[in-house]
């Protein structure tokens, strides 16, 4: 099955709670700003409790009424009992819902991360022929392979080459029709689930577990991470010259993958003031703010929480007693 690129439109997939409300905002922006096509971009939201104030300045932002965007509802039941942490929430599961949540008459998708800047135009990825494969991603530059130390701790217990490649889950073309036919989404989460000891990057370890030789490699101008700044010269890393200097001076996508993010004071990436060039901060000028005391409000709602549930168990042991 080969899925045809001349398609009428181009569907293009985000998702976010409101912690990654500006951010998608900004990844949104970028694309439309560099988007260039005879073809219609339709824009799909997966939304994780993004608010209502925070929904209205990402469609302001867009600053196109030629692009709309379609909001998506997961099902959070979907997603009991997968591992998660302080900075990967449930939210980063949802990119595996994709294909029960579009319309049935796709065949495919391009899904972005939040924490990403399209420089490129989408439709030359859209183009990309997916052939038979589950997906098309870009190499992880910190995981090159399921054996590195980055990798699959568990991939000699399921049988995998140390020589397959394991890839990065920021930027996605998914094939629909064949995840649909082949129940890869409950695959997935079942393996994440029995295999929580072994599981480090979430969902991500799930599906190169899962669709371990099944996907086709992009270019890595599709998904540049910081990792590649780690190298001095091209001669230190894995990439030819001319693919080296094109992922440092003009990636399609800028991938901000580790914790270290733009909107961070501490962020010191080369390409993190653009990430600003596509925020209206007439819109955005006081998020920062509400982030913080949206947090502050919900460390003291934890705090007061644990408190009740030391007092009513105590409760219960004197009456006990």
């Amino acid at each position: 099955m080969t899925i045809l690129s001349n398609e009428k439109s181009i569907v293009l997939v985000c998702a976010a709670d409101d912690n990654y409300s500006m951010p998608i905002a900004s990844a949104t922006r970028s694309v439309i700003a560099n988007f260039q096509s005879e073809h219609k971009l339709l824009l799909y939201i997966i939304d994780g409790g993004i608010s209502k104030l925070n929904k209205h300045r990402i469609i302001k932002n867009l600053k196109s009424e030629e692009v709309s965007i379609n909001w998506l509802k997961p099902k959070k039941q979907h997603f009991k009992n997968v591992q998660t942490s302080s900075t990967i929430t449930i939210a980063a599961y949802y990119r595996l819902l994709i294909p029960q949540l579009l319309p049935k008459q796709f065949n495919k998708a391009i899904y972005i991360d939040s924490d990403v800047i399209v420089q490129g135009n989408i439709e030359q990825l859209w183009n990309i022929d997916i052939g038979e494969c589950y997906l098309l991603a870009t190499q992880d530059m910190g995981a090159p392979y399921v054996s590195s130390p980055r990798g699959l701790i568990n991939y000699q217990n399921l049988g995998i080459s140390s020589e397959s490649k394991y890839f990065n889950s920021g930027v996605l073309v998914m094939n629909l029709k064949k995840w649909r036919e082949d129940n890869i989404f409950e695959k997935v989460i079942e393996y994440v689930r029995i295999n929580k000891q072994y599981v480090r990057w979430h969902d991500q370890d799930g599906l190169n577990a899962i669709l371990a030789g099944k996907w086709g490699q992009l270019e890595p101008k599709w998904n540049q991470m910081p990792y590649l700044f780690q190298y001095s010269s091209w001669q230190d890393s894995p990439f030819t010259e001319d693919v080296f200097n094109q992922l440092i001076n003009n990636p399609d996508i800028i991938h901000f993958s580790t914790r270290d993010k733009p909107w961070h004071n501490s962020c010191n990436h080369p390409y993190k003031d653009l990430f600003f060039q596509y925020l209206d901060n007439s819109i955005w000028s006081n998020w920062s703010a509400e982030q913080a005391v949206k947090k502050e409000r919900q460390k003291q709602i934890a705090f007061f929480s644990n408190i009740y549930y030391m007092a009513k168990q105590r409760i219960k042991s004197l009456l006990k007693a």
